[in-house]
């Protein structure tokens, strides 16, 4: 069985590691998008989500920079997507283990942080997300389009496109990038910095996900369904949890 899964995830494979690193426009475009991240999550602090209109405005802005992404990056996503559809249920459950284990390393690494004692800051909303709504439901759709952004930055442009074959820098390269994941994700703590540990240990998780597969569809989907089901399908089931409550 676990032989049956190792080779059938080895057929999905869609990446050649360089022998040198290569930087193109795109790659520079992709990477100058993390400040745009950070600077994004910063304004949401600040803003602390007050009003419908401007959680509105940042999943539009979020949404326009995946698609931005996805163009740039159309041929590579198409090339993997087939690379995966070689090995269709070790890749599925992949990504649905995988998923699970995101949220156990975040919670576990999260329990071990002495966070009783530096305290992570909320961030309330004044938006009511009680009553089914389309509005409500695309707002939601922000942290989705966030996963998507940072697997095709992280993974593809700042992890596959550095990994040459030198074993110092390979350990370097993908702590690093863990470390940076983490960090761009200090505003979502209320700017607790200590708590983005967490989601660094998430980001060092991934990055050993892709450098197994090679294909950015493990890591994008697991990803992708770790934030919806914290998102869109939490949304959900309280709105159908709402009704019978009523």
């Amino acid at each position: 069985m676990f032989s049956s899964f190792k080779e059938g995830i080895k057929k999905t494979r869609a990446d050649r590691f360089p022998l040198q690193i290569k930087i193109e426009l795109k790659d520079i475009f992709a990477v100058l998008l993390i400040p745009m991240i950070f600077l994004n999550g910063y304004i949401d602090g600040l803003l602390q989500w007050e009003g419908v209109e401007f959680a509105l405005a940042d999943s539009i802005f979020r949404g326009l920079l995946f698609l931005i992404i996805c163009f740039i990056y159309g041929k590579m996503l198409k090339e993997h997507w087939k690379k995966f559809n070689a090995a269709k249920w070790q890749s599925w459950i992949l990504v649905v283990a995988g998923a699970v284990l995101v949220q156990v390393i975040i919670s576990v690494t999260r329990s071990w942080l002495p966070l009783d004692h530096t305290p992570v800051k909320e961030i309330k909303s004044s938006i009511d997300t009680t009553k089914p709504s389309l509005l409500i439901f695309f707002i939601a759709l922000g942290p989705v389009f966030t996963a998507l952004i940072e697997d095709i930055v992280f993974r593809y442009t700042l992890l596959s496109k550095l990994f040459v074959p030198n074993m110092v820098w390979r350990i370097f390269i993908v702590l690093a990038n863990a470390i940076v994941f983490g960090l761009i994700h200090y505003n979502n703590f209320g700017g607790n910095i200590l708590a983005t540990v967490s989601f660094m240990s998430a980001g060092l998780f991934l990055n050993l996900v892709y450098i197994y597969t090679r294909n950015i569809w493990h890591v994008l989907l697991i990803h992708t369904l770790n934030n919806f089901v914290l998102s869109i399908l939490a949304l959900i089931l309280g709105w159908i949890l709402g009704m019978f409550i009523k």
